[in-house]
């Protein structure tokens, strides 16, 4: 089996391990400036559907996407949090499903607290970066920087759905 993880957000990322939990790839989510002009003060970037479908088909070129499970981290509305930053994120999120669900690639969505928990994790971004590196030291490099958290969360995530599918 292999295992996609995917933290959707425009700060996003998606990872994909191998059928022993090994790291193979790792990248931001693909974005792009807004098709439609927005308000001001609105949105003014979205996900890149054809980029993410083409990094996808690029990343399962060689395997069976009946051995592929992907894992989305579902976005969560925040008491006090602005409406613009709940529909970007709810619509980001939504985006990415979609392409997944395109490509016929079979799929469950999950709540951060369930994955955190499952990988005994705060939400420390921090402690989810070291924990990736950790995990997969040759995927270091691409966690230096602090800002890396998302791609970090990516990995776990995919090691969520291995650990539940494998």
């Amino acid at each position: 089996m292999f295992a996609l993880g995917i933290d959707p957000g425009l700060t996003g990322a998606l990872a994909m391990i191998g059928h022993r939990g090994e790291f193979l790839h790792l990248a931001d989510i693909p974005v792009m400036e807004r098709l439609s002009s927005p308000r001001k003060g609105g949105v003014k970037n979205q996900v890149n559907c054809a980029a993410l479908r083409e990094l996808l088909l690029e990343w399962l070129s060689s395997i069976d996407r009946a051995a592929l499970h992907a894992t989305i981290e579902m976005p969560i509305a925040f008491p006090g949090q602005q409406i613009q930053t709940v529909a970007s994120s709810f619509l980001t999120a939504g985006h990415i499903e979609g392409v997944v669900q395109s490509m016929k690639i079979a799929h469950e969505l999950v709540r951060p607290a369930d994955w955190k928990k499952a990988a005994k994790l705060t939400a420390s971004k921090e402690q989810c970066r070291a924990a990736a590196i950790r995990r997969w030291p040759e995927a270091a490099h691409h966690l230096a920087r602090v800002k890396d958290h998302n791609r970090a969360e990516a990995l776990l995530i995919a090691r969520y759905g291995y650990d539940r599918y494998a």
